[in-house]
């Protein structure tokens, strides 16, 4: 269902965040993020330029290779267009992440190892979020079209990383009991 018709209102700003993931070759995994961001008018920049409505403001690339455990390999970024040539600085500042895992933490370490002031907050955030999307990309394997992993799912007994962080994936929900029957726990009655 879309959202509600808006009040009347007029474009000003858009940022579009995409993740592409892969399977290499060498049994590694890339996955892919771009940050983008684009003004809907003309503005002047900090030097007096004025800037043309659609044309990017931020256009950054990252790329992290990882291993089965979701390790860091190889961390790469390329920043094709940033408002300040000193953003370009940053670039090198993603290998920090190399031997990082992804999981549990995942943004208090992009934090720890891309402080702030060595980085950049675009950056940071394109990391940070791309940590579900690389679960998504290994979620089903690395053979997906020849797989089915349900049946296996509902043998578990102990519960995957992502049990019990949203609302559907709750041990006393619905997907529960038939994803995984051996862990759902029926919800308390109240009373």
């Amino acid at each position: 269902m879309p959202l509600p018709i808006p009040e009347a209102r007029r474009p000003l700003h858009s940022r579009s965040i995409s993740f592409e993931g892969f399977v290499r070759a060498d049994g590694l995994w890339d996955m892919e993020g771009r940050l983008t961001d684009r003004k809907a008018h003309d503005y002047h920049d900090h030097l007096g330029n004025c800037r043309q409505a659609g044309e990017p403001i931020h256009d950054m690339w990252v790329r992290l290779t990882l291993t089965d455990q979701r390790v860091v390999t190889a961390a790469c970024a390329s920043l094709e267009v940033v408002p300040y040539s000193s953003c370009l600085d940053v670039q090198q500042g993603v290998q920090a992440l190399v031997g990082a895992r992804i999981g549990e933490g995942w943004k208090q370490t992009v934090r720890e190892r891309l402080p702030l002031l060595l980085s950049c907050t675009h950056l940071s955030e394109l990391l940070v979020t791309m940590a579900t999307a690389v679960y998504q990309t290994q979620s089903m394997g690395k053979d997906p079209e020849h797989t089915n992993p349900w049946p296996a799912l509902s043998e578990l007994t102990v519960a995957p990383h992502f049990v019990d962080k949203c609302h559907s994936w709750r041990l006393d929900g619905e997907v529960a009991q038939t994803v995984f029957p051996l862990l759902h726990r029926p919800r308390p009655q109240m009373g």
